[in-house]
This record gives C-alpha cells, sequence and structure tokens, in this order.
C-alpha cells in the first residue's frame, strides 16, 4: 500500500531534492585541465560548426573556466590524427571518426554531439548541368574531397551505395574546405566536389553550381543516410576523459549553452555574433546560416539507432568494417549533455 505524502510536505520534499540536485551540479569540480587544445576538422568558420563557434565567440567556454586554443586542422582526418597522438586533447569533428578508430584498439567517445545534419553538398558545375543529372553521370569522373577518409568522402560513399555503384568508380582529389575547394572547382580541376558552408552558398549565390545531392536538410540526410544521424561532436580518447570529467562537462555546458541560444534567435541574431573574417561576403554568410541552421535546434541527445546508421555508412564506404565488432554504446555519451541541461535548461 502506497502512502500519499500531505500536498506541503511533498512539495516541500520535491523544492528539498531540487535544492539538492542544483547543489550537487554546483559543487562540480573546477576542470582539470583549464587548458584545453580542440584540434578542429576542418576550419572553424565552417557553418556546419555553428554552434562550437557560437559557444567560442560569446566566450562561454571561459565562462566555464576554460582557456581554450583552437587548432584549424583543415581536415576532420588531420584533427583525428592530432588527438590520436596526443597533440590535442580533444577534437572538434564527425562522431563516424570515433566508431571507425574503435576496432583498431582506439577509444575515442563523442561526449558533446551538437549537429544533426551533415551539411556535405555534392555540386557540380553548373555548365555540366545538361549532362550530369546523377551521381551515375560522374562515373569515372573527378570528385573533390576535403581529405582521404573524411566525412565529405563519406557522405559521397553513401550517395554512390544508394546508386547501385562502386566508390572506386570515380577518382578523388583532396582538396581541403576552404577557399581552394571553391578554386578547385570553378577552374576545371574538377567534375564535382563534396563541400560544405560558407563555400556552397558562396558559389550558390554566384550562380557556379548545380546541387545534386544536399545534406543540409532533414530530407537530404534521409535521401542519403535514411533517418537520424550524429554529426559533428567534440570528442577525445576514452582515457582523457576518463582523467578530465570536469573539463569535458565545462566544454559541453558551454556547447549546450550556444544551442539553446541559436533556438531563441534570429538567423540575423547569429550572423551578428560572428567576427567580420567569417562574414566577408554578408550575403552568402547569412544563406549558409539560414540552409544549417535547422541542424543545432535540438537536445543534442545521441542514440543507439542513429550510431547504427552512421556504422553502416562507414562500413558502405569502407569493406573492412562491413564484419568489424563495435560496441556502439562506447562511442559516445550522452552523460554530460544531461547535465549541462540541468545547467543550463
Amino acid at each position: 500500500m502506497k502512502t500519499r505524502l500531505p500536498f506541503k510536505f511533498a512539495a516541500a520534499a520535491t523544492a528539498l531534492l531540487i535544492v539538492s540536485g542544483a547543489s550537487a551540479f554546483a559543487q562540480q569540480g573546477k576542470p582539470e585541465k583549464p587548458k584545453v587544445t580542440i584540434s578542429v576538422g576542418g576550419i572553424t568558420s565552417q557553418v556546419d560548426k555553428l554552434a562550437f563557434a557560437v559557444a567560442i565567440h560569446k566566450g562561454y567556454f571561459k565562462d566555464e573556466g576554460l582557456d581554450t586554443e583552437i587548432v584549424d586542422a583543415g581536415s576532420g582526418t588531420k584533427a583525428l590524427q592530432t588527438v590520436i597522438g596526443g597533440a590535442a586533447d580533444v577534437a572538434q569533428g564527425s562522431y563516424e571518426h570515433t566508431v571507425r578508430v574503435q576496432p583498431k584498439g582506439i577509444d575515442l567517445v563523442a561526449f558533446s554531439i551538437f549537429a544533426r545534419y551533415g551539411g556535405n553538398v555534392l555540386v557540380i558545375p553548373k555548365a555540366s548541368a545538361g549532362t550530369i543529372k546523377s551521381v551515375k553521370d560522374l562515373k569515372g569522373k573527378k570528385v573533390g574531397i576535403s581529405g582521404p577518409g573524411s566525412a565529405t568522402q563519406i557522405f559521397f560513399g553513401r550517395i554512390v551505395e544508394r546508386a547501385g555503384m562502386k566508390v572506386d568508380d570515380f577518382s578523388y582529389i583532396s582538396v581541403g574546405n576552404g577557399p581552394g575547394a571553391v578554386a578547385a572547382l570553378r577552374s576545371g580541376q574538377l567534375d564535382a566536389l563534396v563541400n560544405l558552408d560558407p563555400n556552397i552558398s558562396v558559389m550558390e549565390g554566384s550562380g557556379d553550381i548545380a546541387i545534386l545531392v544536399d545534406g543540409r536538410t532533414p530530407a537530404g540526410m534521409k535521401q542519403v543516410y535514411g533517418g537520424d544521424y550524429l554529426v559533428n561532436s567534440l570528442y577525445a580518447r576514452a582515457d582523457w576523459l576518463k582523467a578530465n570529467p570536469n573539463t569535458a562537462q565545462a566544454l559541453t555546458n558551454a556547447i549546450v549553452r550556444a544551442m539553446n541560444l541559436m533556438a531563441k534567435s534570429s538567423v540575423d541574431d547569429i550572423v551578428a555574433i560572428m567576427p567580420a573574417d567569417y562574414k566577408t561576403n554578408l550575403a552568402s554568410y547569412k544563406r549558409s546560416v539560414e540552409a544549417n541552421y535547422k541542424s543545432f535546434v535540438w537536445d543534442g541527445m545521441g542514440s543507439i539507432d542513429a550510431a547504427q546508421r552512421v556504422f553502416e555508412t562507414i562500413a558502405a564506404f569502407e569493406p573492412e568494417m562491413k564484419g568489424a565488432k563495435v560496441d556502439l554504446a562506447k562511442t559516445f555519451t550522452n552523460d554530460f549533455t544531461k547535465r549541462a541541461h540541468q545547467k543550463y535548461p
């Protein structure tokens, strides 16, 4: 038989629990490593990293007691290497890297997931639109990617698989995610390019391109991956995370705070936060933010189903992964995000 507490007593008890919980959270220790090196998979101004950039430029990492050194690695693969090798504490990059390296005996954990749409877009020169209607028409042609094994190449691999083709039906040229990628397509070095904003919006604005597949939208992500997905994150080595839980919590607090701000802000408000060098072409940058905005407006909570889609995507591109045993539950955690939402509801 259940005993029903008098209303006043129950309310008081509930309040005590809330206060106790808040006190416990408030007693979270200071960051074990206040100076944190974060290696970025690409360049920080890419719009697929928008929540991360908001956290930087609003000073949210500093508010959490952190002195962050941001290092633009140029590609996700290079950022991954810096974390594995210990040159960086944390990587800002695609969640998929944590899945790919586990069968190699490397334990990485995505502890703060903030983007759910990849932001990758497959484009061709506008002049080729009459002859190239789909990825099948690119067979044997040169496709620009940011780097080998990068998220851009994985995105293209999934499109290829769904088209019933093989990844080696194409040749790949690494062009990074900076202005050089735009120059490579415009100069005729490439027949197609997989890249991100702001590059895509710059080329859209000038009428240079035709879009074949757009991963900045829910429809595009469903077309390529078939459902929910996990994309951009902060990840670290499992041993680093175990040794620095307060530091990881502080980083996640800043990200969640940025996501909450974005959910309440207009595109113009978000653009205003960014430094001048992010928006040298203001019209294109605004177009980029608007195209990617919905990727960041959610709770940041990962799921095994979404992780499974990531694994299937990697396996489609890397045959050696098809038979690999991966414990997906060890590749990400929601614990830090849950606590961050308690602090910044």
